[in-house]
């Protein structure tokens, strides 16, 4: 009779592991969201005033949380001309802006593990928009994106993207709330003063410049996250002056 609650506290022991074996088990393995990131190779520039992407097509089956291909972007202002090949010639915040997303763009860092979207944020990049076009109507998987930002006075900068042999145009917006002057990507005296800009970093200057990077995203539906791939620069072009 002695040996009667040593073999009862051994019994509630191993009930007590069982459970927390079943508990363990039932709760699966938490899934890993990645979306792979478009190489560097896929983009080509021209000067400051044009790019070409080609954009990957995405596998639906293994990436079925993918949403739509996004670009980010951030107005500069600068006193003189900026040569984009040397970063030597760029502003002091766009050399700040550059070197500091240059670890996440990297693709062999592995140790970047601040999320890309909060690393926009804080660097008041914004979200690009395409006037009278959904972002995923004219970033579409698998298609050739052309970025131009003409060199005549007040022509306004557009995307084009091919897809199957058919070609959908559409001017790029800014996604501020009431912008100044407008929602187009043209340089004014305005633009670099204004305080409702959010997306320029303001000063005073005669040139103006955006720097942009593209993502893939998707959506972790389960934890009602944003996922975002790294991110790989596109170009810094110079906006066209105001007519």
């Amino acid at each position: 009779m002695k040996l009667m609650p040593c073999i009862c506290k051994r019994v509630r022991v191993r009930a007590q592991f069982l459970s927390l074996l079943i508990l363990f088990f039932s709760c699966g393995i938490e899934e890993y969201y990645y979306l792979p990131q478009i190489p560097q190779s896929n983009i080509s520039y021209n000067f400051d005033t044009e790019a070409t992407i080609n954009i990957p097509s995405v596998n639906m089956t293994e990436f079925y949380y993918f949403t739509n291909y996004s670009i980010y972007y951030r107005i500069y202002i600068s006193e003189t001309p900026v040569n984009i090949s040397s970063t030597a010639s760029y502003t002091s915040d766009l050399r700040n802006d550059y070197n500091a997303i240059a670890p996440y763009a990297d693709p062999t860092n592995t140790s970047a593990a601040t999320s890309i979207d909060q690393v926009f944020r804080n660097r008041n990049y914004h979200e690009l928009q395409f006037e009278e076009e959904s972002i995923g109507s004219i970033l579409q998987s698998g298609s050739l994106l052309r970025i131009i930002f003409p060199t005549a006075l007040g022509d306004y900068p557009y995307a084009s993207a091919t897809l199957s042999g058919n070609t959908k145009s559409a001017d790029l917006n800014r996604s501020i709330r009431d912008p100044a002057p407008n929602r187009f990507f043209i340089n004014s005296p305005e633009l670099g003063t204004n305080e409702r800009n959010s997306d320029v970093s303001r000063r005073s200057g005669s040139y103006a410049y955006v720097s942009m990077y593209i993502v893939a995203k998707g959506n972790d539906n389960a934890n009602f996250r944003e996922i975002l791939s790294k991110p790989t620069h596109i170009n810094i072009f110079r906006l066209p002056d105001e007519s």
